[in-house]
Formats: C-alpha cells, structure tokens, sequence
C-alpha cells in the first residue's frame, strides 16, 4: 500500500504525535487515514483460520546474523546496519506467513525528542569510558514497531495447603544471675497447623507476551508501561518510514510463555488467599479458558551503537517517552575512585600525619 504525496509524489511518512502523515521531500503534512474497522481479539484455536496474514503493504525483509533479529522495511530503504545491535551482518530474508499485527500504538514521541534524551543521558553518566560520547552514533536511532501477543483468558484456580495459626506457651528456662542458677519463665511462639482448601475465578486482560529477538525481555520491561488502553486498529499507514520488526515467537509458544506467567500469578493470589498466620507446602493447580489473542506492535526508538566490539542499546518507548539504556563500565574510572575511598578512609583513621603526604605513605 502506497502512500503517494499529493504534492511531489513522494512516498508520505507517519508523523509522530501529530496523527498525520508528512513528506520527507517537500514537508508537505496531510491528514492519516482513518484505520479501517476495529480492534478484534481472536480464540485461540481459531487463529489458524480466521487471523488475517502479512502487512497489508509491500515490504522487504531483511535478517541479522549479529543478533538473528528479523524486521520488514519500506522497499525503498537500503539497510545498511542493524538497528538492534548496530552489525553489518545484514542479508535478505524470505517472506514468511505471519499473522498481521490487529493493533498497533503509533509513535507519538518525535526522533528530535528521542535524540535529545539520548544525549542528556549519556552525557550524565558515570564511570563510563570518556570517549563514549563520540563513539555512540545518534544518527542510527530508528524509529521500530516491536511485535507482541496479548491474551485474555477466564480463570480457575483450586489449592491446598497447611494454614498455621500462632499461639504462645509459657516455657521454663534456666539462666545464671549472681553466679546462681536460676529458672525463669518466657513465652514461645508456636505453630497450630490444619489443612486448609480452596478456589478462585478471575480473569486476565491483555496479559502481555513480547514477541522480540531483537530486544530482550529485560529490556522491554525497562520501557514499561505502554498504554494499551491507546490502541488503534492496525494500518500500515502507522509503518510508513519506520521499521516494523517480525515476531520471533509465534501464537502458540507465546501463549505457552503467558501460561507459566498467569500459574505464577494465580499461586501468588491463591497464597494470599490461604487463611491464617503463616502457610506451607501450598499446590495450585490453574485452567485457563475462553482463551483469546491478539497480535500488536508497540513502538520503540532504538540507537544501537557499537564499542570495543560489544554492542550497546538506548531505548525510549516512542509512545510515553520513557527511557532505558546501558553502557560499558570504564575500569579505570572505578579503579581511581576506590583508591580515592581508601586513601579517605586512611586519612580519616589519621594515618596521614598533618604534615604527611601521599609518598610518605609509599615509603619514601
């Protein structure tokens, strides 16, 4: 799906937070095109069937061999570096039949902002290598869509467990006073254990699974929360001049992944649900039903740079703002910072007379 300019003919880009569409060529703006129809969430055992497939648009898809990210482009960009982890190690990649996204949260966060951040951020760090600030590339920050799955699914939980009631005995001891033995009475603690059981119902919305090979599940977590509750139904209009990376896990092992989330949720609620003053040996055993999904992209700015051979990401979630980076240690910053504590802590302890210097201490 082509997105020509009304004025040049030129390919228009999505604009962020402007909810328009902008050429890069003549900066002429236009109004987005409304997505067409809503937001559906699909059963999971109809997603064979009923889930639509591709972009909706041409694209060309390339792979990374440095990270083994795989992401579509517009036809027209030449990739040149990896925008996950700033390797060349880039080459064409087949087309594969994957769900459509059925939502996406479009940018609303400008690059300018993004490499603004990116710049207060590494400016203010500490103990990092000085020359890091010209090693980082800023003119590699690329607006990506990274794909995800959501599930919502209806509960049912049942437990067993020991619930323990404290209750308190007077106890005999017997302590010296004087040089005497003596005996003296204290209270102790003590556990009334029972057999305790039960159930739950809840229900789970939009429980999130990232579906990222290019970012890891740390680092999206860094950039949360995405505001779910802003979700537009999918156009590819929202793509047009970024970069949409393709699911790395698919439906069916995503929902594996949110499976074993929701049972470690479920035990923490089925915990607190066990009555009494303390609980041991809890079993929880959790179903999950009317199961259904839906696959979105959540935008991410990303500058991927590259230092001593190792590769380093900054990140800001294009929709709130919020950042998340990191960044090499420099080990002689931390090194002269410790030996700047103990020469401290020794001054402190008056080893260095008032007269003393450093190479007194050295023996000279």
């Amino acid at each position: 799906m082509d997105f020509p300019c009304p004025a040049c003919g030129g390919q228009l880009h999505w604009k962020p937070g402007a909810n328009a569409m902008v050429c890069p060529s003549c900066s002429t703006e236009v109004q987005a095109p409304e997505s067409e129809g809503r937001i559906k969430e699909y059963r999971l055992a109809d997603a064979a069937d009923k889930a639509p497939r591709g972009w909706g648009t041409e694209t060309k898809t390339v792979g990374c061999d440095g990270c083994g990210a795989t992401y579509d482009l517009d036809p027209a960009s030449k990739a040149s570096d990896c925008p996950f982890c700033g390797s060349s190690q880039i080459h064409p990649d087949d087309e594969k039949d994957v769900i459509r996204p059925e939502s996406v949260l479009p940018f609303a966060v400008e690059k300018a902002e993004a490499v603004r951040q990116f710049r207060g951020w590494i400016s203010g760090l500490w103990f990092r290598p000085s020359a890091l600030k010209t090693a980082a590339q800023l003119e590699n920050i690329q607006g990506i869509y990274i794909p995800a799955w959501t599930f919502d699914a209806q509960s049912y939980s049942q437990w067993e467990a020991e619930s323990g009631e404290y209750y308190h005995e007077d106890e005999d001891y017997e302590t010296e006073e004087d040089g005497k033995t003596v005996t003296r009475t204290r209270q102790v603690r003590k556990t009334r254990w029972k057999d305790a059981n039960g159930e739950r119902r809840g229900a789970y919305d939009d429980w999130v699974v990232q579906a990222s090979k290019g970012l890891d599940q740390s680092a999206l977590k860094g950039l949360l929360p995405f505001e779910l509750a802003e979700l537009k139904a999918y156009s590819a209009a929202y793509l047009s001049g970024m970069n949409a990376e393709r699911y790395a896990v698919g439906l069916d092992d995503a929902w594996v992944l949110a499976q074993k989330e929701l049972d470690s949720e479920e035990r923490d609620k089925c915990r607190d649900a066990v009555p009494g003053d303390t609980q041991r040996s809890l079993q929880v055993k959790s179903k999950y039903s009317d199961v259904r999904f839906k696959h979105l992209l959540l935008p991410v700015w990303v500058a991927a740079y590259r230092y001593e051979g190792e590769a380093y990401r900054y990140l800001v979630n294009g929709h709130s703002g919020k950042a998340y980076g990191d960044a090499p240690y420099s080990k002689w910053k931390i090194a002269g910072c410790g030996l700047l504590v103990v020469l401290c802590i020794l001054g402190c302890m008056g080893f260095f007379t008032a007269g003393g210097t450093i190479a007194a201490v050295l023996g000279r």
